[in-house]
């Protein structure tokens, strides 16, 4: 059996869904199917890109308390990105990172924001303080550094924004 196909029926047995409802096995399935046909070499296949944007955000719209939910939403995510959709992706993961306290990516999801705003919409006084939010928001993470280390680059320092000084 493949490894990939173990874990979704490993999955699937566990019966996870909202709603006392079961997670729809074909729906998994065509995720899956999706994932390994998404590239053609290095290159993202267009019409794989828009069907998982789809799915992903079925599934966690149709089963919101599956463990799999927040992934699936960090997933488009990054596809809304590379699809050039940036403030869907910056509104999707605030969406993300506020909806889902306990979501162990949730200091990637504020960067990745900041980040977004930095690079993609050239909005540097918005990147700036997602940046910091980012810091103050989850100190201590390598996210929290890397965030601090880019306002330290906007603002041509080699040290702490001053406002994070002592």
């Amino acid at each position: 059996m493949k490894p990939r196909l173990g874990v979704l029926l490993i999955l699937m047995g566990l019966g996870f869904g909202c709603g006392g409802g079961q997670v729809e096995p074909a729906l998994l399935a065509d995720i899956e199917a999706l994932e390994q046909r998404a590239f053609d070499g290095d290159a993202m296949v267009s019409d794989v890109r828009t069907a998982l944007l789809v799915s992903y955000g079925d599934f966690a719209r149709l089963h919101a308390e599956h463990a799999f939910a927040p992934e699936a939403l960090f997933r488009r995510a990054d596809l809304l990105v590379s699809a050039g959709k940036f403030e869907q992706a910056v509104l999707q993961y605030q969406d993300l990172h506020d909806g889902y306290p306990k979501f162990d990516k949730r200091p990637d999801c504020a960067l990745l924001m900041a980040f977004v705003y930095d690079v993609h919409l050239k909005d540097k006084p918005l990147a700036r303080r997602a940046y910091l939010r980012t810091a103050a928001i989850h100190p201590g993470t390598p996210q929290a550094e890397t965030a601090l280390q880019s306002v330290a680059w906007m603002d041509g320092q080699g040290a702490l924004p001053a406002e994070m000084l002592p």
